[in-house]
């Protein structure tokens, strides 16, 4: 008899386990230190809540990609009354070498900040900085492609410039959208479980592996995490899936050269781009500073609608998960008229969208 394991099955298992057994140590290494979010302000948590949940994120996803990354698969042979394991090994590429470095660097940025907050003038450089570290590894976006078109045009250093961008900014989105319980967590999983399944048919071993990390960390966090949460994963977390999801999406999904290529990861990670997009618009038409902190969000928006935390969880859910479905039908061989037409319906929907939740108009008050 012959059994093969893929590496992502044990990816998502050692993830799971290590941030499950993890998590509860950050409370009281957070109370330790002195790590706790206290209510009031912008924070709509009632009571004190630790803040280091991320280093236990950090522990599993870590550790699971070291121990995967290098395996091809596992082989298991019974045969004659014996059992006979065998796990091919092979390097790393640099480019995922990269990445593993430039994680250990934002998350401890992030723990950084948690412990000691630093303000936006020196944090967002920061993270754009380690943002670099996998594109000095050869990670970037070689080329991109016209989706009325379909020509693809090369973009040289513009492409290492891009992934420097994008990499930060999916850090920074994921990080801003990180303001109610469970919110960042699962929205990183259904878009790990996206990014997992395009790669799937393409047998993208560190693609997978990367993906089903994030999946298994951030699922076994929403143990602790969900409302009412008992421990939340702070900068160290929300930085560290963003900084992950977006080099896993260049990795990959950036790679195919299809019309659409762009817009699969765009989709996937649509709504932190959409949330932190019109905060960016918000603060520069009210004349603020980009890294000026609000209450206007769209959880915020939901919250003051009047839905719970888990229900407004739970519509953020939705949403991520239908644009996740929507990444994956445009990642196939999909007519260009109809991805156009898609594209277009959801664009019109999520203009409706921010226009009833009021995230296009201006408010002249303070923000409580």
């Amino acid at each position: 008899m012959r059994a093969e394991i893929p590496p992502f099955v044990i990816a998502v298992a050692v993830a799971w386990l290590l941030t499950y057994w993890a998590t509860p140590a950050t409370e009281h290494l957070s109370r330790w230190t002195g790590a706790i979010d206290y209510p009031g302000g912008r924070r709509i948590n009632c009571r004190p809540l630790p803040r280091l949940g991320g280093i236990a994120i950090f522990l599993g996803i870590l550790v699971a990609a070291a121990v995967t990354l290098p395996m091809k698969s596992i082989q298991i042979v019974v045969a004659a009354g014996q059992l006979v394991m065998t796990v091919p090994f092979a390097s790393a590429p640099p480019p995922v070498v990269g990445i593993l470095l430039g994680a250990i660097a934002m998350a401890a940025l992030g723990v950084y900040d948690d412990l000691r907050p630093l303000s936006g003038k020196i944090k967002f450089p920061l993270i754009y900085g380690i943002a670099a570290i996998p594109v000095a590894f050869g990670l970037t976006a070689p080329i991109l492609s016209n989706p009325f078109t379909g020509g693809i045009f090369g973009l040289g250093v513009a492409g290492q410039i891009f992934t420097v961008f994008w990499v930060g900014s999916a850090a920074i989105a994921v990080n801003l959208i990180d303001g109610v319980d469970g919110l960042a967590a699962g929205i990183a999983a259904i878009v790990g479980a996206t990014f997992f399944t395009a790669a799937l048919p393409r047998q993208e071993l560190p693609i997978l592996a990367l993906s089903a990390a994030v999946v298994g960390s951030a699922v076994a966090f929403l143990r602790y995490n969900f409302n009412p949460a008992r421990v939340i994963m702070g900068d160290g977390g929300a930085m560290l899936l963003g900084f992950l999801l977006g080099a896993v999406s260049v990795l990959g999904l950036f790679k195919t050269i299809t019309a659409v290529s762009l817009a699969v990861p765009m989709l996937a990670l649509g709504v932190p781009i959409f949330d932190t997009a019109f905060a960016i618009l918000r603060r520069l038409r009210r004349g603020l500073p980009v890294f000026y902190p609000d209450r206007g969000h769209l959880h915020h928006r939901l919250l003051d609608r009047g839905l719970s935390q888990r229900e407004t969880v739970f519509v953020l859910y939705c949403a991520t998960s239908l644009l996740g479905v929507a990444a994956l039908c445009l990642s196939g061989s999909v007519d260009r008229v109809i991805t156009m037409e898609l594209f277009v319906v959801l664009a019109g929907a999520l203009g409706v969208s921010a226009k009833r939740m009021g995230l296009l108009l201006i408010r002249r008050s303070r923000d409580a």
